[in-house]
């Protein structure tokens, strides 16, 4: 988010000032959900290939049971919980996360 022409990242009182994540993290389920459905969408329009629909659905699926275990790691410079999420899913499936917002 902060690439681009900015060379450094925010300023931490800029971290604290945005982080929503300590009161949206309760929001994790209807975020996936949304993600989820969004890329079924993207499949039905032959967007996405059906392969990558499934790696992000699987990765989504896991990200979700991560959190209900408590082994998810919280990021505040993630910002919210899209952006958690989102980052979790790409370190778990790889490049096709980033076509899950084409």
């Amino acid at each position: 988010m902060w690439g681009g022409r900015y060379k450094l990242g925010p300023a931490e009182i800029m971290e604290k000032i945005n982080a929503s994540i300590g009161f949206d993290r309760r929001l994790y389920a209807q975020d996936i959900a949304g993600s989820m459905a969004h890329c079924d969408m993207l499949v039905a329009q032959r967007i996405l290939t059906p392969a990558d629909g499934r790696a992000i659905k699987r990765g989504l699926a896991r990200v979700k049971d991560e959190i209900e275990a408590g082994r998810f790691k919280f990021s505040t410079r993630l910002e919210d919980i899209h952006m958690n999420v989102e980052a979790r899913l790409a370190d778990l499936i790889g490049p096709a996360a980033g076509r899950l917002h084409t």
